[in-house]
């Protein structure tokens, strides 16, 4: 299940979460960095915090666009809630939006609120029955996909539209009032999509998504130390068979998980205890720690759970993958995933 380690090496890489569905269709925007921010209307419930009735010209806002069933999503709260707590003061509001669908009921949205308040989500959340502030937002800026931010800047004007990840970069400018709007934007889109075409790369091959990730930290030095930036190393590194070379930074980012409790960080390491990539079992021992770490902070998610399952079973630790394969099931939405969740681990232990 060689997709099982693959597909948590990408999220790890992106944060938490990953890039989700973040398409532009700039054919459709009529929103635009430099335009009046829309306002939030027709709110059924505020959550978790108070009502924003109107965008406050001294302060800033971060309007999330996001969904209980989004994993990329629920991967950025905590830090969302980290940026809200360290800027508060400053005058920065991040606030939850979304909206009804079929799996995103009122009721799915407040249950997952009052799970989930506190560290993991520590900031307002306005759901709504209707569309509108999806149309007036998503759809007029042309993005197709969530986790999506919007910032709102102290003049009411849309400041950045684009991927959570960039917040770091765009809050404390949007905050002094140094951001220069489309310029900065415009650069922090070019990164981006140069940050997604090291992946291209790596579908190529681990040794060209590794020269094109030198070629990315060249360019855009400020990012060297980023999350996302160290986790992506990782990945290549392991990838590429580089496993003395990786192990510092598998170490540092374990270590830096337990700290901050954040588990994407450690389950950068599980290609160390990939059996197919690593045969000889190079710092094998150091996959197994950042497995634990992740799920020590991170133990109801279900693609750590089923990597646990892969690990444990590939070197022959029984009660330990039937443990782990209980947990995933009982953490599954409803009785249909659970359904799959226990094909998926016949699967593995067929081939181990």
């Amino acid at each position: 299940m060689r997709k099982v380690f693959a597909a948590l090496l990408v999220i790890a890489a992106v944060a938490a979460g990953g890039f989700a569905d973040d398409k532009k269709d700039d054919k459709k925007a009529k929103l635009a960095v430099g335009d009046p921010a829309p306002p939030l209307t027709k709110v059924t419930a505020w959550l978790n915090g108070p009502e924003t009735k109107a965008f406050d010209k001294d302060k800033v806002y971060v309007l999330e666009f996001w969904a209980t069933w989004c994993g990329p999503c629920i991967g950025a709260m905590p830090h969302l809630t980290e940026l809200q707590k360290a800027n508060a003061s400053k005058g920065l509001v991040v606030i939850g939006v979304t909206n009804k669908d079929p799996q995103n009921t009122q009721k799915a949205v407040t249950d997952f609120v009052e799970k989930n308040k506190g560290d993991k989500l520590g900031y307002a959340v306005a759901y709504s029955d209707g569309e509108e502030n999806y149309t007036a937002y998503m759809e007029a800026a042309g993005q197709n996909g969530i986790p999506c931010s919007f910032v709102v800047g102290k003049d009411g004007k849309v400041a950045y539209i684009g991927h959570p990840m960039n917040l770091d970069d765009v809050l404390p400018k949007v905050l002094d009032g140094t951001w220069k709007g489309k310029a900065d934007a415009d650069r922090l889109e070019q990164r981006m999509k140069d940050f997604e075409g090291v992946f291209a790369a790596a579908q190529k091959s681990p040794e060209a998504g590794l020269e094109k990730f030198a070629a990315f930290v060249k360019a855009y030095p400020e990012k060297a130390k980023a999350d996302e930036t160290r986790q992506l190393s990782l990945g290549l590194l392991l990838a590429c068979k580089k496993f003395d070379e990786a192990k510092p930074l598998g170490e540092e980012l374990i270590a830096e998980a337990d700290k901050k409790k954040k588990p994407e960080l450690a389950a950068a390491a599980l290609g160390f205890a990939d059996l197919k990539n690593n045969p000889e079992k190079k710092h094998f021992d150091l996959g197994l720690k950042g497995l634990e770490v992740a799920l020590k902070h991170a133990d109801k998610d279900i693609g750590l759970l089923l990597a646990a399952v892969q690990v444990y079973t590939t070197i022959g630790d029984k009660d330990k993958a039937d443990a782990y394969g209980k947990k995933a099931v009982q953490a599954a939405p409803n009785p249909d995933a659970g359904k799959q969740i226990e094909k998926i681990i016949e699967d593995i232990k067929k081939m181990k």
